[in-house]
């Protein structure tokens, strides 16, 4: 994935570590298949941040490759990604959360001068 204005593109991995780190999770426990709230929002923003920050590439994720990274079927993808669209216009703390996540993700992409 490749945001705007960089060369670098960000892994999946990258997605998934930096919210695991921002929820107090590992990546482990974030691919886990507890269903506990803090778990599955996290699971949830690091879908979305996959595909979101993806969007400015030529080639974002598909659904069905998400699953796979995230060891779930695609259909959980996409109400993820429904759910996190739904939460950001009703919870501003939780926007502000995703959106420092997606800024952090695209700054760090950019490599260093």
């Amino acid at each position: 994935m490749i945001p705007a204005g960089c060369s670098h593109p960000i892994s999946i991995g990258e997605v998934q570590l930096s919210v695991a780190l921002a929820f107090n999770l590992t990546v482990a426990e974030m691919l886990s298949h507890t269903r506990n709230h803090r778990v599955t929002c996290a699971r949830h923003v690091a879908m979305y941040l996959s595909r979101e920050v993806a969007l400015r590439a030529l080639a974002p994720p598909s659904f069905p490759r998400l699953g796979r990274a995230f060891a779930r079927d695609h259909s959980t993808v996409i109400n993820a990604c429904r759910v996190v669209t739904l939460r950001l216009r009703q919870d501003l703390g939780f926007a502000l959360l995703v959106n420092r996540l997606a800024l952090d993700l695209r700054f760090a992409a950019v490599p260093a001068v």
